[in-house]
């Protein structure tokens, strides 16, 4: 069972053919997930091996992690889409929404934001066309916003303050499991001893502290460690009969309470060791960035970053730097692009190729060459805007495009004495009150129906549209139900961030993606 993916087929091939010159009489067979490619059938016929093995399709649906969350587990999709800009995938994407609207029933209003997002609402319209909808009058969902990655690329690279979001950050959360090594489970047996941890809302203690700032996990493990005590404490006083009793009902769930409150008292020791010596400063460095201040401070941090943390944390700075002062000088580009390939190897200049493509490096100044002008004229050209787009990025200006388009639409959290991170009233708690991720802020505004789908979808950063499956008339807007679902991942910051806009406003908004990634995943797919 492997991913459609051409590299990973050809190895399968390889082992196939290995061990037919070794005589072995197998049958074999081939489960593609999600679907076949006309590619893959070609390279099983250039192999020889295409009458010997069988091919299948498993075409999966929506995987239901926790609560109202869901994900399509394509990690990588967001490569193939926004580097390589291969769109193979996206009918199966679209066929996943397809089924789930079978289930749910047509969904009367779908928002785009974004090239890929339009593709998908094309083909989903039709499957429906061609393949049938459900026969339910009434959808479950009243609108659907489809939206590409890059619309929010800040949400993904800004480092979260909640409790799953920095496990996400530290171990790495594969299809809603954890892996837990000897540092949490106490064990010194090395690698044998690590365990896969389901992480769900079943688990009473995670459901309780997933979604909350950091700085609140900690005392209220503290006092579940203290109610647990007190209950063991009473429990060794009771009459046989009752202990009887708690041995038949409780035992079992207050070992598994026990076990759980362990695991993530030592996920947060370790969290707190890997990054509680940096926290602060790195937190104070993205809101400078964010609000486009103390740019010569930002600079320096990157560049210390470069020699004290890994290469993934220094790309991800550098990435947000270059996305909230639109773009790099020529010099700075090229100052921090020698340090990194000195650091890490020159193997990365792809690397650096790849986030040019993304748009995450774009260089200022950097306008395309005229057909007519020579090579050394546009090179000229290029040095000369570079100095110059630098000597303006110093000049003292109110804001620039990211932070335009973020007082546009508020994402910037007002700073008051009332603002609560233990007590969030609004989501851009999950990154330390200093952002709110866009999409959140665009179903923000559909909740309150102060503007209309139209308007709202314009306020965008991407090419946004709007696509009605019944008369707009007939669209019941007070009902509060929405799903959100992103081509190319979602983060568990915003996943919160939507969490508690649900808690606040009463509605109803499930969250789904072609899979859940982090600032760290996003960079290491492109290195």
């Amino acid at each position: 069972m492997i991913y459609s993916d051409l590299i990973t087929a050809k190895y399968v091939c390889n082992q196939i053919n290995a061990s037919i010159h070794q005589n072995h009489q197998n049958s074999y067979n081939l489960i593609l997930v999600p679907s076949d490619l006309v590619a893959i059938q070609q390279l099983l016929e250039e192999e020889g091996v295409h009458g010997i093995l069988t091919v299948h399709i498993f075409p999966w649906e929506l995987i239901r992690l926790d609560g109202g969350v869901m994900s399509y587990e394509l990690p990588g999709l967001f490569k193939m889409l926004f580097v390589d800009g291969d769109r193979s995938m996206l009918p199966a994407v679209a066929r996943s929404l397809w089924s789930l609207q079978l289930l749910l029933g047509r969904i009367p209003l779908t928002l785009t934001q974004g090239r890929f997002s339009l593709q998908v609402r094309t083909m989903v319209d039709t499957l429906c066309n061609e393949l049938g909808t459900s026969d339910k009058a009434d959808s479950d969902i009243s609108c659907m916003l489809v939206v590409d990655r890059d619309v929010d690329y800040a949400s993904v690279l800004l480092t979260p303050v909640t409790y799953v979001g920095l496990l996400d950050e530290v171990f790495g959360i594969s299809s809603g499991t954890i892996e837990l090594d000897s540092r949490v489970t106490g064990n010194q047996d090395g690698a044998r001893e690590k365990i896969n941890y389901q992480l769900s809302s079943t688990d009473a203690i995670y459901n309780e502290i997933k979604n909350r700032h950091f700085s609140d996990v900690f005392p209220f493990l503290s006092s579940k460690t203290k109610e647990m005590q007190s209950e063991y404490n009473r429990s060794c006083n009771v009459a046989l009969q009752e202990m009887k009793h708690y041995v038949a009902t409780e035992l079992r769930k207050v070992t598994a309470l026990k076990r759980s409150l362990a695991y993530h008292i030592g996920a947060c020791e370790v969290i707190i060791g890997e990054m509680g010596h940096r926290y602060e400063s790195l937190h104070q460095v993205e809101k400078n960035m964010l609000e486009g201040r103390n740019k010569r401070e930002n600079f320096s941090y990157v560049e210390e970053c470069l020699a004290t943390s890994g290469k993934l944390t220094s790309l991800r700075l550098l990435c947000l730097l270059a996305l909230t002062q639109d773009g790099l000088s020529v010099d700075e580009a090229t100052l921090l692009k020698t340090q990194f390939l000195h650091c890490c190897g020159y193997e990365h200049l792809v690397t650096f190729h790849n986030l040019e493509k993304l748009g995450l490096l774009t260089p200022q100044g950097m306008g395309t060459n005229p057909g007519n002008t020579s090579s050394g004229a546009s090179d000229a050209a290029g040095k000369l805007a570079g100095r110059v787009a630098q000597v303006v990025s110093q000049l003292p200006k109110r804001t620039g495009a990211f932070q335009a388009f973020a007082y546009k639409l508020k994402l910037f959290p007002e700073a008051s004495e009332e603002y609560d991170l233990k007590q969030p009233k609004d989501p851009g708690y999950v990154f330390g009150g200093l952002y709110v991720p866009v999409v959140c802020r665009l179903v923000s505004l559909l909740i309150k129906k102060e503007l209309s789908p139209e308007e709202i979808v314009k306020l965008g950063p991407s090419i946004g549209t709007t696509s009605w499956a019944k008369k707009p008339g007939d669209w019941d807007m007070n009902r509060k139900s929405f799903l959100v679902y992103f081509v190319g991942g979602v983060t568990y910051a915003e996943i919160a961030a939507f969490q508690l806009l649900e808690k606040l406003t009463g509605a109803r908004i499930l969250v789904a993606g072609t899979s859940i990634i982090n600032g760290n995943s996003l960079i290491q797919s492109v290195v």
